[in-house]
């Protein structure tokens, strides 16, 4: 069985959208879906936003999941490196948790690298580009081009999260074979506004998005970039995802 860990629907709802044969997860306290391919099961588990609620989500799953073959973290990420576009396909040969008062790692979780190249090939094979380093994952939303310069500069990360060092390190812990596949969502130089207004599941809350748009209504004409560059990630994921669960492990 493949068990892929993703934060929030949004970030999946491209990739649903192609899985004709879904059935619910029915797993007590996990929101998710199962599949079947001609290669085995996989479950799609929610962790919702954050290194804490992603780490007990994960361990969670992987109890109640234990024949597990590979673990899969994904979703959207931010970029770090100038080289980055929304889009972009990253796999991740390490996991950085970042520091709670600085991006400054305090662990690092690395990927075996059979698995890196099982997840390059396959991808490539499929007929998409990907890039590779590190993933720094971090308490607090990076939100603009000073502040993600310094992670970079801090960790070597090319881009960064709030969930995929808790998934690696769950994993790890139980000698699961992991992988991160991630996309691209913003470029080094874009800030990230309006934070405050999702819930740790990814959904707009709408008073808090009301009360922020009347502070800040600039940001009006931010929303149809938002918009694109978050359909263009969640495309570019579904690429991804739906070609390694197509394929047959190693």
């Amino acid at each position: 069985m493949i068990l892929i860990f993703y934060a929030f629907s949004r970030e999946v709802a491209a990739l649903k959208l192609r899985l004709r044969n879904r059935t619910p997860l029915n797993l007590k306290g996990l929101s998710g879906f199962r599949i079947r391919t001609e290669h085995g099961e996989v479950a799609f588990v929610a962790t919702g936003i954050g290194l804490t609620r992603s780490r007990a989500i994960a361990r969670m799953a992987l109890a109640a999941l234990p024949e597990i073959d590979l673990v899969i973290g994904t979703g959207v990420a931010g970029a770090l490196s100038g080289g980055l576009r929304p889009g972009d396909i990253v796999i991740a040969d390490r996991a950085l948790k970042a520091r709670a008062d600085s991006p400054h790692p305090e662990q690092v979780v690395t990927v075996d690298p059979a698995v890196v190249d099982f997840c390059r090939e396959v991808i490539h094979r499929a007929g998409f580009d990907s890039s590779t380093g590190a993933i720094l994952s971090s308490p607090r939303i990076i939100a603009n081009a000073e502040e993600k310069r310094a992670a970079k500069q801090s960790s070597g990360a090319i881009v960064v999260d709030m969930e995929s060092a808790s998934i690696a390190l769950e994993a790890a812990a139980r000698g699961v074979p992991f992988a991160i596949v991630r996309t691209v969502i913003d470029s080094l130089e874009d800030e990230i506004f309006g934070a405050e207004i999702a819930d740790e599941m990814g959904r707009v809350k709408p008073l808090a998005a009301a009360g922020y748009l009347a502070r800040n209504p600039g940001a009006f004409l931010k929303i149809p970039w938002m918009i694109r560059n978050l359909a263009l990630a969640t495309r570019a994921l579904a690429d991804a995802i739906e070609a390694l669960i197509k394929a047959e492990l190693p």
